[in-house]
């Protein structure tokens, strides 16, 4: 009998071996994966913690210091907006209304536009 006891623990103690290699290489290939992933991680934050030198300046719209802007005699502001570098005045003169558009960049007057009411019956 240990003639064949023999025979079959060879084959078993192989398959072990075998085994054994392949989950140490499942390990050694996880812990390569692992710290790989680490390192890319503390790589990115230390990326965007830094400065960056290489980007170009955006620049800078330069706005007249002193504007002006010429609405009709006896006029009422009412409200203004501001979106980006234009600037728009909404007014009352009497029974009309308008709206005035500054471009604050050049402080030209963009547009000047007449708010009439809808007459009944048209």
């Amino acid at each position: 009998m240990q003639a064949s006891d023999s025979y079959i623990a060879a084959p078993a103690q192989s398959a072990d071996v075998r085994l054994q290699r392949t989950l140490k290489v499942v390990v050694v290939a996880l812990a390569i994966l692992l710290f790989a992933g680490l390192a890319a991680v503390i790589g990115r934050v230390i990326y965007l913690a830094t400065p960056s030198t290489t980007q170009p300046a955006t620049p800078t719209l330069a706005i007249r210091p002193e504007q002006s802007l010429e609405l009709p005699f006896g006029a009422q502001v009412r409200s203004i907006s501001l979106a980006g570098n234009r600037l728009a005045v909404h007014y009352d003169v009497g029974a009309s209304a308008g709206i005035a558009v500054l471009d604050l960049q050049s402080g030209r007057l963009v547009t000047n536009v007449a708010i009439e009411p809808k007459r009944p019956g048209k």
